[in-house]
């Protein structure tokens, strides 16, 4: 408080503020950082489980059309060009045909012998992070399956 003795006056000073200080800035970079630690990780593993969910609708598909080539030929196919499909057959974030730079799955019909065993999904570029499931399966008998470290947490 200023104080003019002679005019018997007393006022505060004001003191404009402007900006942040360093230690105000730092805590908004800390919080900041904690926030994404927390947030990027739990993104990512949303993105590999939807990619997921798009392998498995692509091996449904492909199951059924088996079924309808084998119901219109008496005979399975044991290429995916007999189903219609190009091999190798890339699907992209989509659930559309892709090259395999862009694609996250690879399906492949797996026959041994001439006769079909099953369809499988393998993953491509960023969908290998998927540890969890890796390689989905759908086998000729319906059985789902996966080769990664949880395989009962994939269908």
């Amino acid at each position: 408080m200023i104080c003019n003795q002679s005019m018997g006056l007393c006022h505060k000073r004001s003191r404009q503020v402007s900006g942040f200080s360093l230690i105000e800035l730092m805590m908004v970079i800390v919080i900041v950082g904690i926030l994404a630690a927390i947030a990027v990780p739990s993104y990512q593993s949303s993105v590999l489980r939807s990619h997921r969910f798009i392998a498995q609708g692509m091996l449904v598909d492909t199951a059924a059309r088996q079924a309808q080539y084998f119901v219109n030929n008496k005979t399975y196919a044991t290429t995916l060009e007999e189903l219609g499909l190009s091999d190798p057959y890339y699907v992209n974030a989509n659930a559309d045909l892709s090259a395999e730079a862009d694609g996250i799955y690879q399906i492949v019909l797996v026959a041994d012998s001439g006769q079909w065993n099953s369809f499988e999904a393998e993953p491509l570029n960023s969908q290998v992070n998927d540890t969890t499931c890796a390689t989905l399966s759908l086998s000729r008998t319906g059985e789902k399956g996966a080769t990664g470290t949880d395989p009962s947490r994939c269908w």
